[in-house]
C-alpha cells in the first residue's frame, strides 16, 4: 500500500535547530521507497527556509492546519478574515501574522521578541500595512506580557502556547483538517503520522498509523498506534525500524 507520512516539526524531528543524520537519513529512504513525505507543522512555509536546505519533503500541512499543500497543488486553505484581523488590531492586542511564506508584524514591540525567544525561533519580521492588505493570513499570534483579554470577543480559535502568547486560527481548524482532503486526492494512500504534543492529537486520531514521540502527554501517547523513543534518542528511526518496518 501506498503511504503519506506527516511528520511534525518541532519536538519530533527537530528540537530546536538539532536533527540528527538518521532522521534526515529516514525520511529520504521513505521518499525513495516511493512514499509521500510531508511535515504538519504551525509555522508558515516562510519560517522552514532553513530546515528544508536540511531536508526534503513532498510536501506539508501548515499555520496548524490552515494552509496544506503536496508539490505545486494547494489541497486545503482557510484565510483568517481581514475584517477580524482589523477589529483585533483596532483592540489594540499585540498580533504577528503568518502568511504563506513569511511570519511580520507591524509595529516593533520587545514583546515579539521575547515571545521568539520561549521557542528559539526568528522573531517576526517588520512590514507595513500594505504587506498585510496583500497577503491571505493563515495564522496568527497574540502575544502580551499579561493575557488578560476576552478571547470569546473574536470568531476564531485561540489555543495557549505559552505564558506569553496564544497561536490564532479559524473555528474548526486544526492538524487533521486538511486529512480529509488529502485523503479525497489520494484514495488508495495510507496515512502515518508522527507527533508529541497536544496540537497533534487531532492528526494522530484521524491517521490510519499513529506515532506518538517518546515525551509527548500520556493522552497523545493513549491516542497513538504506537509510542517511540525521544527524538535525540533516534525516535524516528526507532519506530521505522521496529514498528513500521514490516508494514511499509
Amino acid at each position: 500500500m501506498n503511504n503519506i507520512f506527516l511528520f511534525d516539526v518541532d519536538g519530533t524531528i527537530a528540537v530546536g535547530d538539532i536533527i540528527l543524520d538518521s532522521t534526515i537519513k529516514a525520511l529520504e529512504d521513505l521518499r525513495t521507497k516511493g512514499n509521500i513525505v510531508m511535515l504538519s507543522t504551525g509555522r508558515c512555509i516562510g519560517q522552514m527556509k532553513d530546515l528544508l536546505q536540511r531536508i526534503k519533503i513532498d510536501g506539508a500541512i501548515c499555520n496548524n492546519g490552515a494552509y496544506a499543500y503536496i508539490g505545486n497543488d494547494v489541497i486545503f486553505e482557510s484565510p483568517i478574515s481581514k475584517d477580524v484581523i482589523n477589529q483585533m488590531l483596532d483592540d489594540g492586542l499585540h498580533v504577528t501574522f503568518l502568511a504563506r511564506d513569511s511570519y511580520f508584524r507591524l509595529d516593533d514591540l520587545k514583546i515579539y521578541d521575547d515571545f521568539a525567544k520561549v521557542f528559539n525561533i526568528v522573531p517576526a519580521e517588520l512590514q507595513d500595512k500594505n504587506y498585510l492588505i496583500n497577503n491571505n493570513i493563515y495564522s496568527i499570534g497574540v502575544q502580551d506580557y499579561i493575557l488578560n483579554f476576552d478571547v470569546t470577543k473574536y470568531d476564531l480559535n485561540f489555543i495557549k502556547v505559552c505564558d506569553l502568547g496564544y497561536d490564532v486560527i479559524n473555528k474548526g481548524i486544526n492538524k487533521s483538517t486538511p486529512i480529509k482532503y488529502i485523503k479525497e486526492k489520494y484514495k488508495n494512500y495510507r496515512i502515518i503520522s508522527f507527533g508529541d504534543n497536544l496540537n497533534d492529537l487531532e492528526m494522530l486520531k484521524a491517521s490510519d498509523i499513529s506515532i506518538a514521540m517518546g515525551q509527548a502527554p500520556e493522552v497523545v501517547k493513549k491516542n497513538a498506534t504506537y509510542v517511540t523513543k525521544k527524538p535525540l534518542e533516534d525516535g524516528i528511526k526507532y519506530a521505522i525500524d521496529n514498528y513500521l518496518g514490516e508494514i511499509i
